[in-house]
């Protein structure tokens, strides 16, 4: 998938796809922007911050699960596990559930336990910590939190020595993001598909193109759009050719 090939056409539509794909992300990282401020601003004044410390996360967490577009199922913060002085391995995140319940996230904190899991080895952690930049996890079952296709979008919070003390992040159920997406993938009147950087596909109107499935080849009749600014791609195909095939 190195290649970008341009058609006739293909790229008008594939613009206007990624311009919304672009902006959906862009309502989800802005929040998490403003929330790793605050929890820099809490780092900046006690190195190894008390749970009790960190009172700004929730209130902006639960904001982002109150939004009216319903678009993210879970959201806080995930902290290096010595950060906390009270609270090793801790996971202050919280999940909106059916008729929009808010409750926080149960997990297993102690590692001697059983159902214990090390999320410093999950990719929505290690690629912030490597790269020091935002990231995008997905689409993937996410079985810690949601059990349903997702996209985790994560920003990196760092100390004053450049280490990496938390993320901040947001799940987005893909079920969700393909209700924004849909009618503009549809409005370009061609076959088109998103896919993440590894060529899975996030939503597509070719029916053969399931969530999670992954492509590939891209046959004769497609062409591939990348987006500078999120981890995406948009394939746009031409109505007369078959689609690039998955599995």
């Amino acid at each position: 998938m190195t290649e970008v090939v341009t058609r006739p056409g293909a790229a008008p539509a594939a613009a206007g796809i990624t311009a919304e794909l672009e902006r959906l992300c862009a309502t989800v990282f802005e929040p998490l922007a403003q929330l790793a401020g605050a929890v820099a601003t809490t780092l900046s004044a006690h190195q190894r911050p008390r749970l009790a410390q960190l009172h700004a996360v929730r209130p902006l967490a639960v904001r982002e699960l109150r939004r009216a577009d319903e678009l993210v199922a879970g959201s806080g913060l995930v902290a290096e596990p010595a950060l906390i002085a009270d609270a090793p391995w801790h996971l202050a995140w919280w999940t909106r559930g059916p008729h929009g319940r808010i409750t926080p996230l149960r997990v297993v904190s102690d590692p001697a336990h059983d159902g214990f899991r090390d999320y410093t080895v999950l990719e929505w952690w290690t690629v912030p910590q490597r790269s020091g930049r935002r990231h995008i996890t997905g689409p993937y079952v996410d079985y810690l939190c949601t059990d349903a296709y997702t996209l985790t979008f994560t920003v990196p919070v760092h100390r004053p020595d450049g280490s990496l003390a938390a993320v901040v992040g947001s799940d987005v159920y893909v079920a969700r993001a393909e209700r924004i997406l849909l009618p503009v993938l549809r409005a370009c009147g061609r076959p088109a598909t998103v896919v993440n950087r590894a060529g899975r596909v996030v939503v597509s109107t070719y029916p053969a193109h399931t969530t999670g499935s992954p492509i590939r080849t891209m046959p004769v009749g497609w062409s591939r759009h990348d987006s500078s600014d999120v981890p995406f791609s948009v394939f746009v195909g031409d109505q007369r050719t078959a689609g690039p095939q998955s599995g």
